[in-house]
């Protein structure tokens, strides 16, 4: 899917289909998810209005993504969160499909200026997305959470080479413009939300695809806020065949940068 900006977001883009769509302002918040864990409807409910409370006058979408979940999402949580978020879009499908696929799917149904996409369980709290959105507001076309040097004191050993071996790739090979391309929140433009719908990549690599292809366009701007993951989160390990999937990615990634 390519659009053709018209003019400054709030904007009318035009879809490759002939499809045109006045974007309204506002902010489209994405969250994919796959097997939520434990009360996550009430843990979003809170992370929603907080978010909304936090954005004052600024129009706010909640966009859900079910990622083929098999267990714990259902047609009651589906009920308890449309009765709790108003006009809440839920995406869902049967087969998992991975990260970078629920994210793409998520933005298709967005129609605002501005789009935040987050982790579920918003680990580096609501502040973050707010701070995104600012940086969007400022004019930049994609913006990317930066965890420091603290987040990486914070993970499992293993994680930690695995996070800093993939910093190193991103610097040195794809020459990204920004540090930290996995942190689990971008947000971006109707020219970030063009070059994002772009991406192939279904796993957790989506995001250096995608700032990889940002990058190589001269008029994008884009720029980083510094992200802080809120107490209590833990972190997942990463399984051998996993990282294979993601190290055929990661080639693939670097093939089409030569």
């Amino acid at each position: 899917m390519i659009l053709e900006l018209i003019q400054v977001p709030p904007a009318t883009v035009k879809y490759e289909t002939g499809e045109q769509i006045a974007l309204a302002p506002g902010l489209d918040v994405i969250l994919p998810c796959w097997n939520p864990s434990g009360p996550w409807v009430e843990s979003l409910i809170r992370h929603y209005h907080e978010v909304v409370r936090l954005m004052g006058d600024v129009p706010v979408q909640l966009i859900l993504v079910n990622d083929g979940s098999l267990r714990n999402f259902t047609s009651q949580h589906i009920s308890w969160l449309e009765a709790a978020i108003p006009g809440i879009i839920i995406v869902s499908y049967e087969q998992n499909r991975g990260k970078g696929y629920a994210v793409r799917e998520g933005v298709k149904n967005a129609r605002h200026a501005f789009q935040v996409y987050t982790d579920l369980d918003f680990p580096f709290g609501v502040d973050a997305v707010r701070k995104a959105y600012d940086q969007l507001q400022k004019g930049l076309d994609v913006v990317a959470g930066e965890r420091g040097a603290a987040y990486l004191r914070e993970l499992p050993r293993k994680r930690r080479v695995i996070t800093r071996i993939s910093r190193l790739l991103n610097k040195t090979v794809l020459r990204l413009k920004v540090n930290d391309a996995q942190a689990g929140l971008k947000g971006f433009n109707a020219h970030g939300k063009s070059i994002l719908l772009n991406t192939t990549i279904d796993g957790f690599l989506y995001d250096s695809e995608f700032l990889y292809k940002a990058g190589k366009n001269p008029r994008l701007k884009i720029g980083a806020v510094d992200v802080f993951c809120r107490p209590g989160i833990s972190f997942s390990a990463f399984r051998i065949k996993l990282l294979l999937k993601e190290l055929r990615n990661y080639c693939r990634i670097i093939i089409s940068a030569n």
